[in-house]
């Protein structure tokens, strides 16, 4: 009777290489097989092959102990590839004379982005939204920070300076006069 297989468990990547963790067989051989997604095993009787050529998503690989007659003990590992997100941007610089603005970051193709406060106040209205609206900026400056991410890929980052000048004090020319000269 072969050693019960043990495909090790499910993982989620950055890119398209992974190390697979089956277990070491002590009666019989070890065979790893794709059973969904794409990959190319590099050694398929190793318990820790690697694999290359993931696609992005979900992709099921089975590690099958064989000993003769003996009837198989398989197990199946699910490994979820990841892309780097978008590069962030989180737009120009602003300088206003209202406690009010929009932000503009670019909208992510790949990933979903977050803004947040870094320094300064303000309230962000919807913050995974690209173009969302502020309130509440303090008079100075506002640093805000748009973050896309996906997956356990690295987030991109992105800061913008929201500058809020303060009102001038207003004018007072003072009473008026009426002199003899």
């Amino acid at each position: 009777v072969p050693t019960v297989a043990n495909a090790g468990t499910t993982q989620s990547v950055c890119g398209n290489t992974v190390a697979l963790a089956g277990n070491t067989p002590t009666v019989g051989t070890g065979l790893w097989t794709l059973i969904s997604g794409a990959g190319t095993i590099t050694s398929p009787s190793s318990p820790n092959s690697s694999v290359t050529g993931l696609a992005l998503g979900n992709n099921v690989f089975q590690w099958t102990i064989s000993n003769g007659s003996c009837p198989a003990s398989s197990a199946t590992v699910s490994i979820t590839s990841y892309t780097n997100p978008t590069t962030a941007n989180a737009g120009i610089s602003q300088t206003i004379c209202v406690t009010t603005a929009t932000l503009n970051g670019n909208a992510p193709a790949i990933g979903t982005g977050s803004w947040t406060l870094v320094s300064g106040s303000g309230t962000i209205a919807s913050p995974t939204s690209p173009n969302s609206a502020l309130s509440g900026l303090a008079v100075g400056t506002n640093v805000f920070q748009w973050s896309i991410s996906n997956g356990v890929c690295p987030a991109s980052t992105s800061t913008v300076a929201i500058n809020v000048d303060a009102n001038p004090t207003v004018a007072n020319a003072g009473l008026a006069q009426t002199i003899c000269t």
